[in-house]
């Protein structure tokens, strides 16, 4: 599977760090050409820390070290459509053709909803939820020439809810729903949309909030982990990257979401 990523071109939204960076280092072995984004400046205030340039600018450099490929970065907003556009851009002319787009730029927040203010939810709608359309949008005219791929990184919080989850749960939701009516939308034109929903990884998205000190710590997380996985163990960025990967080069699947959590969910 991964000697037909050669010379192929791929971007990666939320790519500095974390799930993205396992991703783009995993597409960089298997010879592609890849496009490392995320966010380069002071973005709006989360519930944990997020990438900034040192880190884009780190990871791009240890995945043009990796491959035949090379590796850019460019930065992005993807809540921003103006900078999404530039990224799509900027990608066909470095390298003139898109054939694999992984909108993985995603944030979280849980908290029980009367906790929730409308700034909050929208941020988290404006980035797991817009950025993904906005991305797939400015991408669908050049993925169509290349007969090329999406996948969209949800989550198992896609597919069962959780308590104090609704905004994260939800967004997470409407990516599944959004990768299904896309895949059938481009089936006829060649491209084929897939979502894969990681369980629990040891990211900033868990260590800094979902388990943060305040929330029990290591302590927390490795509780989590055993009592939620049946397999007994986190997954990790390359767990996550083997499917990207599959997914990117199966050329008969389209529409899926694609559970990579230790048997956290089995359907």
């Amino acid at each position: 599977m991964r000697s037909a990523l050669s010379e192929k071109v791929a971007v990666v939204t939320g790519a500095a760090r974390g799930i993205g960076r396992g991703i783009a280092l995993a597409l960089a072995e298997a010879d592609c050409h890849v496009v490392v984004s995320d966010l380069a400046g002071d973005p709006a205030s989360a519930s944990y820390e997020l990438s900034g340039q040192a880190q884009l600018d780190a990871t791009t450099a240890e995945v043009n070290g990796r491959g035949a490929g090379r590796a850019v970065a460019i930065p992005c907003d993807v809540t921003r459509s103006d900078q999404v556009e530039a990224l799509i851009g900027k990608t066909l002319a470095e390298f003139g053709r898109i054939d694999l787009l992984v909108n993985n730029a995603g944030i979280v927040h849980m908290t029980p909803i009367e906790e929730i203010d409308e700034a909050r939810w929208d941020q988290v709608y404006a980035v797991n939820v817009k950025g993904v359309f906005l991305a797939s949008k400015a991408a669908v005219p050049a993925l169509c020439e290349s007969q090329g791929a999406i996948v969209n990184i949800s989550s198992v919080a896609g597919k069962r809810g959780h308590a104090a989850g609704s905004v994260y749960c939800s967004s997470k939701f409407a990516v599944i729903g959004f990768t299904q009516s896309l895949a059938l939308e481009l089936a006829g034109r060649g491209v084929r949309v897939n979502a894969v929903c990681p369980g629990i990884l040891d990211t900033a998205m868990w260590s800094q909030h979902i388990t943060s000190e305040a929330r029990g710590g290591e302590a927390a997380y490795q509780g989590a982990v055993q009592a939620l996985i049946p397999m007994g163990r986190e997954q990790t960025p390359e767990d996550i990257a083997d499917a990207v990967i599959y997914l990117a080069t199966a050329p008969n699947v389209t529409g899926i979401a694609l559970n990579v959590a230790g048997g956290m969910e089995v359907w």
